[in-house]
């Protein structure tokens, strides 16, 4: 595993800089892989193609992809267990679940083939050398995974793996905030992973009490859609710009935002993420719409043109010298979108601010 790792985060500091054209032949040849793959695999999948009148040879390209209908959370659910592959080959073992978290009230569950594994394990190397965070720092990360105070004297996981590392904390999402702060205060953490929801109660405290984290020189969220108020209220406390990314437990990272120009690079090497509108079309940059995803590389289920829940804005092409595709701005789940008599819509933040889609 670790030399897996090794050799594709090598591979994935190349393509970031390939071309358009590059990437997007990557992604068609990768495609027709895994379209004809479940379509023969998949009784799930195929009854989805018959029902539309396709084969697995009319949706091989990224522009005829689009003729396949977006499948939702709410029929993942009604497939239950047919959704996912029965008879994977030994070369994608093992396969792991993966379990959203049932923010948008559909709650799924989805096989993944450890060729998702891997590349979730290279992204989060992609995420810590794009912020060239110092591996041998504190790291404390706050998650819902972690069910207790853990204690480490490395960080865990890839990055250890191949690097080594400082220590490690962790501390459950569910814990009481002083009872947090109380451990991040003695810990003195470089870098902290925390949930949004999370940090702004936290914001909040520290705007009572004052800031404390004297060591810390990065602050990555994750798991939650992270407003520009929190951001602009921590900044103004620690001095800090906050480091954001985007993903799901169903397909793994999706986006990194860019130190240089604070965009979302979508991580297209093994994802295609669309924005579509709600007739179907490509949003442009500037416009909002609903998120679909296909995974190209996961053997274990057809995750193939994936409506995720969630709204984002497209974005222009980034100035950093990468060309991977961009967001703008990830809005968060439709759940959280509040309509307006006129017909605009909007996500609240829970003060003044409010995101407007249209």
């Amino acid at each position: 595993m670790k030399e897996a790792i090794a050799a594709l985060v090598g591979e994935l500091d190349k393509s970031q800089h390939f071309s358009i054209e590059q990437l997007r032949n990557i992604q068609e040849s990768q495609l027709a892989n895994i379209v004809k793959y479940h379509a023969q695999r998949s009784t799930h999948f195929a009854a989805r193609l018959t029902a539309q009148g396709l084969t697995p040879n009319s949706i091989i390209s990224l522009t005829n992809l689009k003729r396949l209908k977006p499948i939702g959370k709410k029929d993942i659910q009604q497939a239950g267990d047919n959704f996912n592959i029965k008879d994977v080959p030994q070369a994608h073992h093992p396969i792991g679940k993966a379990e959203s978290s049932g923010s948008t009230g559909q709650p799924v569950t989805i096989n993944k083939s450890n060729l998702c594994n891997l590349f979730w394990n290279a992204h989060t190397v992609r995420d810590h050398q794009w912020y060239n965070r110092d591996y041998t720092g504190k790291l404390t990360s706050i998650r819902a995974t972690n069910r207790n105070h853990i204690k480490a004297d490395n960080w865990g996981g890839p990055v250890h793996m191949l690097y080594g590392t400082g220590p490690g904390q962790g501390l459950p999402v569910f814990m009481d905030i002083q009872e947090q702060l109380k451990y991040l205060e003695e810990f003195q953490p470089n870098i902290l992973i925390v949930h949004a929801g999370v940090l702004a109660g936290m914001v909040t405290e520290w705007e009572r009490t004052g800031y404390t984290l004297t060591e810390l020189k990065h602050l990555k969220n994750i798991g939650d859609t992270l407003h520009d108020d929190t951001r602009q209220r921590f900044q103004a406390l620690s001095g800090l710009t906050i480091e954001d990314n985007y993903s799901s437990s169903e397909v793994g990272c999706i986006a990194i935002q860019c130190p240089e120009g604070g965009l979302f690079h979508t991580m297209a090497e093994n994802l295609i993420v669309e924005v579509i509108n709600e007739d179907g079309t490509d949003c442009q940059p500037g416009e909002v719409g609903r998120v679909v995803i296909t995974d190209l590389f996961n053997a274990a289920a057809p995750v193939i043109r994936y409506d995720i829940g969630d709204y984002a804005e497209v974005g222009h092409a980034c100035t950093c010298g990468r060309h991977l595709p961009t967001l703008k701005r990830i809005l968060g789940r439709e759940r959280g979108l509040f309509k307006r008599p006129d017909g605009s819509r909007f996500w609240p933040s829970g003060r003044s601010e409010e995101r407007r889609v249209g």
